[in-house]
């Protein structure tokens, strides 16, 4: 990587989505679609063998391997050219927490919400939200907006919320959100 770029990435490039769009316009996704957030700490190695759908994040952490590196320690030991490579297919709508890691060959489908620290070996089927060390079946996604749509009703600042149609950064309303959440969770502030 040249310099110039190492330092627009570190100074200019502050968080997932104008990484994202930066790793989209170098073209080393086999494919990367629209609106993605990928956190700069995310390691992907094997980009190329990596197809990402639209809307998706990949955050803080994670990792894409589309590799086994042991192979490297085998070819060593048994002086062969044994190579252990599948890609992995993420589609739109999905969320990865922070320090997921997925595995070679696997298929995430479409709106799919993978946990933090999760290990996914297996395929995820779309719809749905995985979590755990193997990566397991938790709900459906719709089971899923049911639960936060009742709990987030439920919260005292939940007018605070609607103030915008989409999830829209003001300022004055996250320092509303703050002084409610803080009074909600730990009383009166000291």
């Amino acid at each position: 990587m040249k310099l110039f770029e190492k330092l627009y990435l570190r100074f200019f490039v502050k968080s997932g989505f104008p990484y994202g769009a930066y790793l989209k316009a170098q073209g080393s996704f086999y494919a990367l679609g629209d609106n993605c957030y990928i956190a700069k700490s995310a390691n992907i190695p094997d980009q190329y063998l990596t197809s990402i759908g639209s809307n998706v994040w990949v955050t803080s952490g994670c990792q894409l391997l589309c590799h086994d590196a042991s192979v490297i320690m085998l070819n060593i030991m048994h002086r062969e050219h044994f190579d252990r490579v599948a890609p992995i297919r993420i589609g739109s709508n999905c969320f990865l927490g922070n320090n997921a890691i997925v595995l070679p060959g696997v298929t995430i489908g479409t709106g799919c919400i993978i946990g933090a620290g999760s290990v996914v070996t297996k395929n995820v089927e779309d719809n749905s939200v995985h979590a755990g060390n193997p990566a397991r079946f938790i709900c459906t996604l719709d089971d899923y907006v049911g639960r936060i749509k009742q709990s987030t009703q439920a919260y005292p600042w939940y007018s605070l919320l609607q103030k915008h149609a989409l999830h829209v950064y003001d300022p004055e309303n996250e320092r509303l959100l703050r002084t409610a959440r803080v009074r909600h969770f730990f009383g009166e502030q000291q």
